[in-house]
């Protein structure tokens, strides 16, 4: 897996920060606890998902015609799938007829030719186009082309499926991403495949999810038993990416190897991770990366998926056993079994009365930038 280019100005800068010490001007802000507790909020929230371009799967879970994606999380039906052409189509999951489901459960589907409704079997063609009506001639006056299923805007881009779960004609998805394009896009991830896909639910707020994964100040302690020992004496360092949030961590001798110019792979010795708005945290590890988007359900709960993409296939049982084992790490390990943990603890204590506000130091300052860009954004949708 190359290294972008990029990496090589983040580790100047997480150097920096290493011998300078954190940047003071940061200094020290908060939060008040109702931003996680406001009912009518989180409603505003929701539509802005809905709004924003969302990564839905890895190209390779969609990669055949006729594979599809039946997903739920972002609270309306869709239906994402690759035509005979091999264009993509994202569409709702609903019948132009009665409203009726067209597909029932969520999650990836087999290969198919189109899709029937169960309801009066109206048949769809993988573009969402209305192909059959039985006894049609009970429809005299009926406009078939004006009954085809309701698109969304869709994209490919490094290697994932961005779709904006809102009707629209177009979503200009370049401006949106462009920023990313020098992280992202030397990955050559849309060659890579997905290991293996993670769903869970946890009792939290989502925003709490997302603190977790802009927070540097917690990696030793909460991570202690898990890669915690990875990051001994370790720094990070952050940056604004348009929307987004890119961000370096410094592993156990970073500094060391940095002073020797011993680093070939800057994934051996610092941690690449991103929170790409609004609801999504992409890792980079050795060998593979980790792409996990968190959907609010609720106030107080989220459904998580997680996807582990790995460069190919694993050929041999020790291959497999090697990802494996990395998958528990990560997701059983640190995303499910101490981030998502940790934030379930948060969510307990949020009504007690404890706090009527959050604190959060220089380490944690992407947390503001995040909160200030989601803040904008819910201004500009009202």
């Amino acid at each position: 897996m190359k290294n972008p280019p990029i990496y090589e100005a983040l580790v100047e800068k997480l150097v920096r920060v290493y011998e300078e010490g954190p940047n003071q001007s940061l200094g020290v802000f908060q939060n008040p606890v109702t931003a996680y507790t406001d009912q009518a909020r989180l409603e505003s929230e929701q539509r802005l998902l809905r709004s924003l371009p969302i990564p839905v799967a890895h190209v390779s879970q969609l990669r055949s015609p006729g594979s599809c994606l039946v997903h739920d999380a972002l609270g309306v039906p869709l239906l994402i799938t690759r035509n005979r052409e091999g264009a993509l189509r994202a569409m709702l999951n609903v019948c132009r007829h009665r409203g009726t489901r067209l597909l029932e459960d969520s999650g990836f589907c087999k290969v198919r030719k189109g899709f029937q409704c169960r309801y009066h079997g109206w048949v769809y063609d993988l573009d969402g186009t209305l192909d059959q009506i039985p006894r049609e001639e009970l429809f005299p006056s009926l406009d078939k082309t004006a009954l085809n299923l309701r698109t969304l805007p869709v994209a490919e881009r490094f290697g994932f499926i961005w779709v904006v779960a809102t009707p629209a004609g177009d979503y200009d998805f370049d401006a949106f991403l462009d920023p990313l394009e020098p992280d992202l896009g030397p990955l050559n991830l849309e060659n890579h495949v997905v290991f293996r896909r993670a769903t869970t639910t946890a009792r939290t707020n989502w925003k709490i999810v997302m603190e977790a994964f802009l927070d540097g100040y917690h990696v030793r302690h909460l991570h202690k038993r898990t890669v915690g020992p990875y990051f001994e004496d370790h720094r990070s360092y952050s940056e604004l990416a348009g929307p987004h949030v890119r961000a370096i961590v410094g592993r156990g001798g970073f500094y060391e190897a940095s002073a020797r110019n011993a680093i070939e792979d800057i994934r051996d010795f610092a941690t690449p991770t991103y929170v790409i708005f609004p609801n999504t945290i992409f890792v980079a590890q050795p060998g593979f990366v980790s792409r996990a988007t968190a959907y609010p359900t609720s106030l107080g709960e989220i459904h998580w998926d997680h996807d582990l993409i790995i460069p190919a296939e694993p050929q041999t049982e020790k291959a497999r056993a090697h990802w494996e084992l990395n998958y528990e790490l990560i997701q059983d390990g640190v995303f499910k079994g101490e981030d998502l943990w940790v934030c379930e603890q948060i969510q307990k204590g949020l009504s007690s009365g404890a706090n009527e506000r959050m604190t959060y130091g220089i380490e944690e300052a992407p947390i503001q930038w995040w909160h200030d860009e989601l803040d904008r954004h819910l201004e500009a949708l009202s």
